[in-house]
């Protein structure tokens, strides 16, 4: 994607309009009816959301384009911020080629070899296209009558003669259709997208990144299309949607989240669906660092957290980039340690060597049927030095507290903005930790989604509390702030100098220091090799794990001495 958008310079509308047909007739189209024309403005920015008039083509991957307008007010849609998404499209004669093409597939599949991953599949299918087309200089008509000619004398198929433009947008929408995500495979292209909420037939609406809430120009024509294409995508991710089991969770290949509600009767304008997308590269903690989630500093209070084996809490309302945030932190993780993970819906990324991944599978049959119960149990059986929990809902939360108590550090996401909250939900039902039981979870980190400095949203840490233990005498649980978000400067602030009961009092001892005071040097240490990574540009998550892994496996000085000779890898 990157090294298609750097051919053109930012303004050079022209040159895509000559590569791209569609992206030409998009704009002349456009231009007709609005009577302006739409800039090119090349990798997208926080700037972005201030440009007036808001009218702006930006690139996604191969052939596709977004076009982001705001209407002016008295026009259509003013007020709004609308979405285009523009892709390759067929003629009627060209739809008559596809569907001969497609059955072609579909009678030589048999005799194909077989494939392991997506890229195979689409490799395969492009090299059986070009083998059943013949490339001329000028498009010809289609005859709808030959194909049935052919197949009643039994006849062996000719090629299909097409140009090369046609073979490019045919192969496109095959392996759009069959492989990948059909209509929306646009809106899944948009790394800008974070969550595509579709409701019936109503035009498909999503939550941007840079321009906030912005309504698309994709919808399902008829309610028996978007049935079909439900049924379709929950079978394909193990999880078959019905009318007596209308409301299904799940993942799809690319890791995004996918919420399916197939029911007049459950949702009254339609079935619909919600995908919240996931960046297709897992987000370094010097990323975060980067754009202000979280300081250095936050990031090496974390780093002795996990190093010395606390249990903690990303905690946080829904989308604030709590998973984005657990799987950042877990390369602090001894890299040579067993991690155990449990999840409703894969999300959690591990490189650790020895790392066991568990999924629960829903059934009708209760005895095939596995919960997040059994996943804890069996991991509990294995004894890892981890146990990660994509998401505490319910009951599993009290078997996470088990396992705390049993000297298993555990990791997991909660839905609480706030410490006395997160105590609140733990404690009441359905989960009903009893609060002495408290004192084995170290720490908890809150996360919420603002405005962001320079338009858009953006999400911040806003806190790190300690939970230094249970007080028989007040029946609570006694906390401590350590860190505090500052949304004015929008900074960071330790607050826990000199009075950290996890640092003095475990990660001091756990580390051999002598004064237990040590440990504030030890994290103003890891602090400046983060801000040195920061600087370094040094913020792709491989990047991220092997260097500490240098650490893991070698020592401090070997981590820092790599730090300022390490090759970044080349994200272009």
């Amino acid at each position: 994607m990157v090294v298609e958008e750097l051919e053109f310079a930012r303004g050079d509308l022209e040159g895509i309009m000559d590569k791209y047909t569609h992206v030409k007739e998009w704009v002349e189209a456009f231009e007709t009816k609005h009577g302006s024309r739409p800039i090119y403005y090349g990798p997208l920015n926080r700037a972005a959301s201030k440009l007036k008039p808001m009218n702006l083509i930006y690139h996604l991957r191969g052939p596709l384009f977004a076009h982001v307008y705001r209407p002016p007010s008295g026009e259509e849609g003013g007020g709004s911020t609308l979405w285009f998404g523009i892709e390759p499209y067929l003629t009627e004669d060209e739809e008559t080629i596809k569907q001969e093409l497609v059955e072609r597939l579909l009678k030589e599949a048999p005799n194909t070899p077989s494939f392991s991953n997506d890229s195979e599949f689409e490799s395969m299918l492009d090299s059986m296209i070009s083998k059943n087309v013949k490339i001329i200089a000028k498009p010809q008509p289609v005859s709808d009558t030959t194909p049935f000619v052919r197949k009643f004398f039994n006849f062996s198929d000719p090629p299909i003669n097409v140009t090369t433009d046609q073979l490019e947008r045919l192969q496109y929408t095959i392996i759009r259709d069959l492989v990948r995500s059909g209509p929306l495979e646009v809106l899944l292209s948009d790394e800008m997208l974070e969550d595509i909420h579709a409701v019936g037939l109503r035009y498909i609406s999503m939550d941007h990144k840079v321009f906030g809430m912005v309504t698309s120009n994709i919808r399902f024509r008829d309610r028996d299309m978007l049935e079909r294409y439900l049924r379709a995508m929950s079978e394909r991710i193990g999880r078959p949607v019905s009318d007596s089991k209308p409301i299904i969770d799940g993942a799809l290949l690319d890791g995004s989240r996918i919420n399916i509600i197939y029911s007049d009767d459950v949702s009254t304008l339609g079935s619909s669906f919600t995908i919240r997308k996931f960046a297709e590269e897992t987000i370094s903690i010097t990323q975060l660092i980067q754009w202000g989630t979280l300081s250095p500093q936050v990031a090496a209070y974390i780093w002795l957290g996990l190093e010395n084996g606390m249990s903690l809490m990303v905690s946080g309302e829904t989308a604030s980039g709590k998973t984005t945030t657990l799987n950042a932190i877990l390369p602090f993780i001894d890299h040579n340690v067993k991690i155990y993970s449990a999840e409703d819906t894969p999300e959690v990324k591990v490189r650790h060597r020895l790392w066991q991944r568990l999924v629960t599978r829903s059934s009708k049959n209760e005895d095939s049927r596995v919960e997040m119960f059994d996943l804890l149990k069996a991991a509990l059986r294995s004894r890892p030095r981890y146990i990660i929990i994509g998401e505490i809902r319910g009951a599993e939360g009290a078997t996470a507290f088990q396992a705390m108590q049993t000297g298993h550090p555990v990791i997991a996401t909660f839905h609480a903005s706030s410490i006395v909250k997160m105590i609140q939900r733990f404690t009441g039902d359905p989960i009903n930790v009893p609060m002495r039981f408290f004192d084995n979870l170290n720490f908890a980190i809150f996360q919420e989604v603002v405005e962001a400095p320079g338009g858009g949203i953006a999400r911040r840490v806003t806190g790190i509390d300690e939970v230094i233990g249970y007080n028989k005498e007040a029946d609570g649980v006694l906390t401590r702030g350590m860190f505090d978000w500052d949304p004015v400067r929008d900074k960071h602030y330790f607050r826990g100098m000199f009075q950290s009961h996890l640092m003095e009092n475990k990660m001091a001892a756990l580390m051999g220091f002598e004064n237990k005071r040590d440990i504030y040097d030890e994290m103003a240490r890891r602090t400046e090799a983060l801000k040195r990574m920061v600087d370094r540009g040094l913020t792709h998550y491989d990047d991220v794990f092997d260097l500490i892994d240098v650490y893991y496996q070698q020592d401090w000085q070997a981590f820092s001495d790599a730090i300022d000779v390490w090759v970044p890898i080349n994200t272009d």
